[in-house]
Formats: C-alpha cells, sequence, structure tokens
C-alpha cells in the first residue's frame, strides 16, 4: 500500500492515545503525552509480578489483575484495588538481589520490591489466587550492567532493515511498542455486531500508541513513522498475534467471553486465520523526544 492509494482522511494521521503499563498485566494509565525512550514509553512494563516461584503472571492466569488500577505520582506507583485499598511503590530503584525470572521463555532480572507490596498483592489477589506474589523491578533500572538488557524476541525482526538497531525492553512480552488503530477497532466491533456479539474497548488490546486517520489495519502496512518533524522515528516491526488477554474486560478483571474477540480476528484483516490486531514497533531515532496525543504522524508505507 502506498499513500496514494489511501482515502483523504488517511492523509493526515495522527496520534489519538498513549497509554503505559508500569506494571505488567496490571491497569493502564491513559497519557497526554510522553518521553520516549530505547525501551518504549517512559515506566512502561518497568515491573512484573511473579509467583511464588518466581515464573511471571500475567492477565493469561489471573484475568482478575486488571482491575488493579494504577496511577503514576511524582514519587512514587500508586496500585489501587477494587476495593479501593491503596499501595504506594516508591519510583527509585529498590535496592537488593537480582531476582532471575523468564517472560515466554526469555530469560530477564528483577529486584523483589519487599514485603509489603508482596503482602498487598496477595491480599487483593486471594480470591483468585493461592501461590503467593511478588512484585519486580525491571533489574537494569537499578543495576546499570548492559549484560542485563533485554534485547527483543525475535531478532530476526530486530534486524531486518535495520541492522544497526539493537532493541531492547523491559517486561513486555517481546517489543518496547505496540501501535494501533481507532478504525481497525471500529472493523473489529463491525465484524463483532455482524454476529451478534458485543463490541470491544481499545483497552483489551493493550496498545501504546493508537493511530486515528488511517484506514482499518493499515498499520500492517507501515514501515516506519515518524513524529516531531521526524526528529522521532518508529519502525513497525511486526504484526501483533493476539492472546487470551483479549477476552478479559480491562474494567473489572473478568473473562466476558470464551472466544471473542480472538475468532472475529481470524476472519478479519490482513492475517486469515490467525488473531492479529496492531503492529509491534521499536525505537529507530529520537530517544528522548516527546511524544504526544495530537501529533501528527509522517507515515512511510510498505
Amino acid at each position: 500500500m502506498t499513500s496514494h492509494t489511501l482515502p483523504a482522511e488517511a492523509l493526515q494521521p495522527r496520534v489519538a492515545a498513549l497509554y503505559c503499563y508500569p506494571v505488567k498485566g496490571l491497569g493502564a494509565v491513559s497519557l497526554l503525552h510522553s518521553v520516549v525512550g530505547i525501551e518504549g514509553l517512559e515506566w512502561d512494563r518497568r515491573w512484573m509480578v511473579v509467583d511464588s516461584a518466581g515464573r511471571f503472571v500475567t492477565q493469561r492466569q489471573l484475568p482478575a489483575m486488571a482491575a488493579i488500577q494504577v496511577s503514576l505520582e511524582r514519587y512514587q506507583l500508586c496500585l489501587k484495588a477494587p476495593d479501593g485499598r491503596r499501595c504506594y511503590v516508591p519510583l527509585t530503584p529498590p535496592q537488593g538481589e537480582r531476582v532471575e525470572t523468564r517472560v515466554h521463555g526469555a530469560p530477564c532480572h528483577g529486584i523483589d520490591e519487599g514485603d509489603e507490596v508482596a503482602a498487598w498483592l496477595e491480599s487483593v489477589c486471594r480470591e483468585h489466587w493461592r501461590h503467593g506474589l511478588r512484585l519486580l523491578r525491571f533489574a537494569h533500572d537499578s543495576i546499570h550492567d548492559e549484560t542485563l538488557l533485554r534485547h527483543v524476541g525475535e531478532q530476526r525482526f530486530a534486524n531486518l532493515g535495520y541492522p544497526e538497531r539493537k532493541a531492547t525492553t523491559g517486561f513486555a512480552d517481546g517489543y518496547p511498542l505496540l501501535v494501533t488503530s481507532r478504525a481497525s477497532l471500529t472493523a473489529v466491533n463491525q465484524a463483532l455486531a455482524a454476529k451478534g456479539e458485543q463490541g470491544v474497548e481499545m483497552s483489551r488490546f493493550r496498545p501504546n500508541v493508537v493511530l486515528q486517520g488511517v484506514p482499518a489495519f493499515a498499520e500492517h502496512d507501515i514501515d516506519t513513522l515518524g513524529f516531531n518533524e521526524g526528529a522521532l522515528a518508529l519502525w513497525a516491526c511486526k504484526p501483533c498475534e493476539r492472546c487470551p488477554v483479549t477476552r478479559v474486560d480491562q474494567s473489572s478483571g473478568e473473562v466476558v467471553h470464551a472466544s471473542e474477540p480472538l475468532e472475529v480476528l481470524k476472519q478479519i484483516g490482513r492475517f486469515p486465520g490467525t488473531a492479529i490486531f496492531g503492529v509491534n514497533a521499536i525505537v529507530l531515532a529520537g530517544h528522548g523526544q516527546r511524544l504526544t496525543v495530537g501529533a501528527s504522524a509522517a507515515i512511510r508505507w510498505c
């Protein structure tokens, strides 16, 4: 797809929304602007919940995590349970021994945030989880050892076309950024409505950058996205295959439908038979640039 084949409204793409997820699997923080680093939006996936054996825990195993709200304050991270109980975690990195864990098989390290937040998590999730919970901070935030950096999940995508970029991420599944579009969500909801099913919110897909002004699923035809007059550049490197987390209502923490929207995603879009929504991205240039809701996007199409 090239720009001259797109409808007029696609010629003015902009950032419609920005989100970060400080604690992997917990609630989103809606942003008006964010500093973009090599590992994505500031504060995104810097913490992760693990069980008593050190295995990472997300909404795949514990859907109720979605209902724990997160906010960023000046000096601390605030976690808020559905019943209003709060827990505060300092933004300053903790000190202590690093803990080895894995994210989808990829080795990485964190530093435990201590017994108080662990007890709070276990208390909040007691009804749904009996295996102990701990909160880890990404180890490189505390120990600036290059060996603790976590490279993106599939080096064949990290090196394809841009071999000079060695992309890294925190506790994200595999890539530092996820880009989606409003038009793609509209297409999904229209397909759900045609099946007599209820529509879903964009929060189900946990994006970082939401675009407006591009046609449905056009994000899969993007090579690079430029912002701030080209000072910030993102490479849309890999379509994102979706998991059962998309079945979880991000407000209630409940699985609403046994198979949707995964089934409808397999029937529409650019990848029939596969549940694809959004595209993973890495930062090519512009580390330290500020990205703002409403910013225009210069798109280089594949």
